[in-house]
């Protein structure tokens, strides 16, 4: 403890900001502690990677988070209930992607069957009407 307390003892001296301060639009426009700094840390990662990966649901994610942020509760308690949200959300998507995969996979599988005994008989009927006309022709003589 006594080093932690020695290492990070000097961050709530200091006074923190930043250009961009849409996290700190409120009266808060510096960071005041450790515990602050690491929540922002927190939300400007979850932002970048939103952007990589232009991805709408870490957006807004991200905006949550930051709306808790702004909020003064425990910020990390309000996260850690929109990332397991976040989680059970992305979880039902991918069962749903995963049956709908299993169903697309069992229909292509009939209509390919199908198409294969359609093509099947075709032949079939093809070989039939060349030797009827064979036949016929051979009669004809």
């Amino acid at each position: 403890k006594k080093i932690i307390v020695e290492t990070t003892s000097g961050a709530s001296k200091i006074s923190y900001s930043f250009a961009q301060v849409s996290l700190l639009q409120t009266a808060r426009s510096q960071l005041r502690s450790g515990t602050d700094l690491a929540n922002f840390a927190a939300l400007r990662l979850v932002r970048s990677l939103a952007q990589k990966q232009n991805s709408p649901a870490l957006a807004l994610l991200a905006q949550r988070m930051g709306a808790a942020l702004r909020s003064g509760d425990d910020p990390f308690e309000k996260v850690r209930g929109l990332i397991s949200d976040m989680i059970q959300k992305l979880e039902q998507e991918a069962e749903e992607d995963a049956t709908h995969k299993a169903y697309c996979d069992k229909e292509l599988k009939e209509s390919n069957e199908k198409k294969d005994a359609k093509t099947a008989e075709i032949a079939k009927q093809t070989a039939r009407i060349d030797k009827m006309v064979a036949r016929s022709a051979m009669l004809k003589e």
